[in-house]
């Protein structure tokens, strides 16, 4: 018989993996992969909230895609539907940038989530994910891997990685006449990246802590932690996370960008892609 979790079981976990009162956590999360859980969404979400208590603050990303223009009290969340529950719910804050908005609750959740849509770029300076550095947050990956940390477009800003684009999409409605405009997306970040390759480096650095509640794997870290390691990396080697294969466009396309060719986007046009994901095609 499949054991089912319950509001107890992630509570104490979490609280051996190190997540206490107070704590400021960003958190990135698959329902599904923790098997059958009692109340659903509902459970983790209240089991977060009373861990952190009073002083703590709970933050997610809610990020959407760019295909339309983006509402932030109708546009759901495209990462998880505990996520899409937590945005819902009474008293929690959504920031307002039209792809990469965060929700967030607790005693910072006002400044947490306080004028994304002033700041220059998605991740970068005076977002919600550089704010969570002050209040040395942590992240924690709940069924899902470092491929779903938004943290990671963070580094990749702030080394100014040369294949983050410029993109114009439709204006969100929190600016005036919105249906006349669109918005330009600044250093935005496109296509497939193996940030899975940074977790053997916080192992060996030993900021990595690794549990399970259900049968969902918790990769909890601190993010000045993974700013240290990921940043140090990435100064070494701006491509570290920009895979090899011929066949992901994407890739390809960002390693030529640090050569000295002149790049041709129309030669990626139906050469067999493996990523149905990648911007390179998709846009």
């Amino acid at each position: 018989m499949e054991k089912v979790v319950r509001y107890e079981d992630i509570v104490t976990n979490l609280r051996v993996l190190g997540i206490k009162e107070g704590d400021t956590l960003l958190v990135h999360s698959a329902l599904s992969s923790m098997g059958k859980v009692d109340g659903g969404p509902a459970t983790v979400i209240r089991a977060l909230l009373d861990l952190l208590g009073e002083e703590g603050t709970l933050v997610m990303s809610t990020l959407t895609m760019w295909d339309k223009a983006f509402d932030p009290e109708k546009t759901p969340s495209a990462v998880g539907i505990i996520s899409e529950v937590f945005r819902k719910m009474p008293g929690v804050k959504r920031s307002l940038h039209p792809v990469h908005s965060v929700a967030a609750f607790g005693k910072n959740a006002e400044y947490i989530t306080a004028d994304h849509d002033k700041c220059e770029t998605g991740c970068g300076e005076g977002t919600p994910y550089l704010k969570l550095r002050e209040f040395d947050a942590k992240v924690m990956l709940l069924g899902v891997d470092m491929d779903r940390n938004t943290i990671m477009h963070s580094l990749e800003e702030a080394i100014d990685a040369k294949y983050l684009r410029t993109l114009d999409i439709p204006a969100p409605t929190y600016i005036h006449d919105y249906h006349k405009k669109t918005f330009t997306l600044k250093k935005f970040p496109p296509g497939h990246r193996d940030f899975l390759k940074l977790t053997p480096y916080l192992r060996r650095k030993g900021k990595l802590i690794q549990g399970y509640i259900g049968l969902a794997s918790v990769k909890i870290m601190n993010i000045n932690d993974l700013f240290e390691i990921g940043l140090g990396v990435l100064e070494k080697d701006p491509l570290f996370f920009i895979c090899e294969k011929e066949v992901c466009n994407s890739c390809n396309w960002s390693r030529k960008l640090y050569g000295s060719d002149e790049i041709d986007l129309s030669l990626y046009h139906g050469n067999g892609c493996e990523d149905d994901q990648c911007e390179i095609c998709v846009i």
